[in-house]
């Protein structure tokens, strides 16, 4: 037998209690005679229960589908493997679209060494599928496996992670089963916050592995909820502009005596040292078009396929205009606008909102958000050298998977703004407008600067 993976949740959610509300009886619903009047009147609705509201919930990010409740023979096999402990309400769309709530009885059996829950998958010969294990940790921290659910992949647990009140279920399938992504991202807040941001950006897409599409890199107050590092977003390309693109492809100019991308890197470094990657990628037919450029020079581009790697550095100012435009129109911000030098003219000011990890009495720990805005020309003075010096230098790539959530906001004496991601880890890095990776030093020394937002980073 061979565990794939295990994980205990561990994060702090506060219980949402599922309730059966009395349908009310016919002395509730009609007031004395004496009220005449009273006899007409419409009966308040009933209130939803917290299981009601997170179906309704779910089901509205949902667009086009209708769901209804499922017969009984096809949720009996949950029942089964959840050996009756729990009351199973499935949902039905079609197109692949089912999922299954599963509530524990009041009868099921209560576990006096519970300690967290206990949550993963296995796999062994013979097995199809990986099967999904439920149980928990008692109090020496050793893992009791209480329910085995083949075919199944858990989506959500509704009402918190610290007991074993209540889970969401739903058939396994293999990403491209699925009829429509939404309909997993509607499970999890962190998924509803990702729809709510690509709904807001009118021309996002979601992830289309088959599909001609735009990427590119982008950070905000929404992301941050749900993407700790910069976050990939996506807009599809139609038909007629697959056709326009290909027809200005072929007007590119190839750069001679580039096989590889350090080649390329070396090449455009000494054709302008401030050229960085703009954060901005086309995919079409297996290649990757990586987009390479500044406020000053536009238009390389190097290409790779999974297969091949590496394929070639051209120049193509028409094809990258048309990527940096189409971006523009949904973000209004211009990929193309890196500037080496933005730090050269005065700061006026800079904004950080720094959350802090606290650990409370009891061990748990809770996010405490930390603002502060920086004016002295001591301090900005010091903050203009720490940022110059970053963007000058080699860019991070792939921003080393740390989380950059604490933003600082720059505001220039001539009225420009920019915006940096600082990593809250021990990651002494950043990212420039949300898209572009740098080593900015130490980070106690942008605690220096903003002492207050940053108090616990300072060297002691």
């Amino acid at each position: 037998m061979k565990k794939t993976y295990l994980f205990a949740i561990l994060l702090f959610v506060t219980l949402l209690t599922v309730s059966c509300t009395r349908p009310a009886s016919e002395s509730d619903r009609h007031t004395d005679s004496i009220f005449p009047t009273a006899m007409n009147a419409t009966p308040e609705p009933m209130p939803l229960t917290p299981l009601e509201e997170y179906i309704a919930l779910v089901e509205s990010y949902i667009d086009g589908a209708s769901f209804q409740q499922m017969d009984e023979s096809r949720t009996k096999q949950v029942s089964d493997m959840l050996m009756g402990h729990y009351d199973i309400i499935g949902r039905t769309a079609g197109d692949g679209m089912d999922y299954y709530l599963a509530v524990r009885r009041k009868d099921a059996p209560v576990y006096d060494d519970f300690s967290s829950i206990d949550i993963g998958y296995f796999s062994e010969a013979g097995v199809k599928n990986e099967v999904l294990q439920i149980g928990y940790y008692d109090k020496d921290i050793d893992s009791n496996i209480l329910y085995e659910l083949e075919g199944y992949d858990l989506l959500e647990l509704p009402f918190g992670n610290k007991n074993l009140d209540c889970f969401c279920f739903s058939e396994s399938k293999s990403s491209d089963e699925y009829a429509n992504q939404t309909f997993i991202l509607a499970f999890t807040q962190n998924g509803r916050d990702r729809l709510d941001f690509i709904r807001k950006n009118a021309g996002l897409s979601l992830y289309s592995a088959n599909s001609p599409r735009i990427e590119f890199y982008y950070q905000d107050k929404d992301t941050i909820n749900f993407y700790s590092s910069p976050y990939s977003c996506f807009i599809n390309i139609s038909g007629n502009e697959l056709e326009e693109i290909s027809s200005l492809f072929s007007s590119s100019e190839g750069i001679d005596n580039v096989k590889s991308r350090q080649d390329a890197w070396k090449y455009l470094h000494e054709e302008d040292s401030s050229i960085r990657s703009t954060g901005a990628r086309l995919h079409i037919d297996g290649k990757q078009y990586e987009f390479m450029g500044n406020s000053n020079s536009a238009g390389y581009i190097m290409s790779t396929m999974d297969e091949q790697g590496f394929i070639a550095l051209e120049y193509n100012e028409a094809v990258y205009s048309f990527v940096m435009d189409k971006i523009k129109n949904v973000m209004e911000i211009d990929y193309g606008s890196f500037d080496a030098q933005w730090f050269k003219i005065p700061l006026k000011s800079a904004s950080i909102d720094f959350p802090e990890s606290v650990e409370q009495a009891d061990g748990s720990y809770t996010t405490d958000l930390r603002s502060q805005t920086v004016n002295t020309p001591e301090k900005l003075n010091a903050l203009s050298k720490l940022m110059n010096r970053a963007i000058n230098s080699e860019e991070i790539y792939g921003f080393s998977g740390c989380p950059y959530i604490a933003s600082i906001k720059f505001t220039r004496e001539d009225g420009e703004i920019l915006r940096v991601f600082i990593a809250t880890d021990s990651c002494d890095s950043m990212t420039y407008d949300g898209r572009i990776g740098f080593e900015y030093g130490k980070q106690s020394d942008m605690a220096e600067i903003f002492d207050e937002a940053m108090a616990d980073r300072l060297l002691n």
